[in-house]
Formats: structure tokens, sequence, C-alpha cells
């Protein structure tokens, strides 16, 4: 048991000190170093850090936001704190797609269905007929939802509108779910 909790602390130091690097490279004046200091805080777990990262979601440089959303990916914001921040990404049609496409990769990551959903319909209900330069994209994050759900709708000009009376039917119940899983989280020690 002790040395548990020896391991535990020696972890929660260890990104402690990962964020106290991350605020001194941050501020780098070179995009590829600001990236490489973003990319060091993967597989974060603290609420801290994954504000850190979240930040970094609106840095002026696409590169580092790629970064961010590619290590929000691969950690795990128990708060949800960075579903926000990748969800306003994820719905702007004006950012880049592949961008778009790694904040939906990482919001498919979150425990907090509910809260992400939403984000989810807007993007792929947005997407206009002749907006061909969407599609594909589209169908991406579709697959992704599909996966993320455990449901699918396929991919035609009906999904959204299927997904839209599943959210409908499945809100609530999400709703709940999301609140018990928070409530664990805090009640965990985070």
């Amino acid at each position: 048991m002790i040395l548990i909790l020896v391991t535990a602390l020696a972890l929660l130091r260890d990104e402690a000190a990962l964020r106290d690097a991350f605020a001194k490279d941050i501020r780098a004046e070179a995009a590829a170093e600001r990236a490489a200091a973003v990319k060091k805080l993967s597989g974060a777990k603290e609420e801290k850090t994954i504000e850190l990262l979240a930040a970094s979601l609106k840095d002026k440089a696409l590169e580092v936001r790629k970064a961010a959303a590619e290590t929000l990916e691969a950690s795990t914001d128990g708060a949800g704190a960075a579903i926000k921040p990748l969800g306003e990404i994820l719905v702007d049609k004006k950012d880049d797609l592949a961008l778009r496409l790694a904040c939906a990769k990482a919001l498919m990551k979150s425990r907090y269905k509910s809260e992400v959903f939403p984000f989810v319909l807007k993007t792929i209900s947005s997407i206009e007929r002749e907006e061909r330069q969407f599609h594909q994209f589209g169908a991406q994050v579709t697959g992704l939802l599909d996966a993320y759900i455990g449901k699918s709708y396929g991919m035609d000009k009906t999904t959204a509108e299927r997904w839209s009376e599943w959210w409908m039917d499945n809100e609530a119940a999400l709703k709940k779910e999301d609140a018990a899983t928070r409530a664990a989280w805090k009640k965990d020690g985070k």
C-alpha cells in the first residue's frame, strides 16, 4: 500500500515538473518549439495540465494547435476541461480540417458524452450538400461518433436527422450518467 502511494506521489510530481517546464517552453518564439513543449505533456491526467493543453488550442500557429489536440487525445481529461475548447474548433468551418478532425478524435476520448454530443451533432448537421469540401470530413466525424456511441445511422442525407432524434431520446439519460461519472471522479480525488 505504501509503495502504491509513493509511486502515485512520484507520478504527480513528474506531471507538475512537466507543467513547470512547459510554462517556460510554451513562450518560445518558434512554433516547432511550442509544439514540442505541448507534446511533452502527452498522457497528462491532472486538471491543471489539461487546462494548459486546452489553452494551447488558441495558439496562433496551426502546428501548435494540432499538437495540443493530439496531446489531449492521448491524455485523460477527468474534469472535462478540454471539451468546450475542442468542441468550438470542431464546429468552426473556417478552421483547418485536419485540426478539426484531431479535435473530434480527442473529444471521442471524453467520458462525458452529453457534453461532447452537441458539438458533434452540430458539426455533421451543418454540412450542406453543396459544401463538397466537408463531405469526407463529415463522414470521418460520423464514423468516430458511431464508434463513440456504439450505434450507427449510416452516412447519408438522413444521418444527422436520425442522430438528432437519437439525442432527443437519450439526452436526459446521458446527462444523468455524466453527472454520476463526474461525481465519482470528484470523490476519487480527481
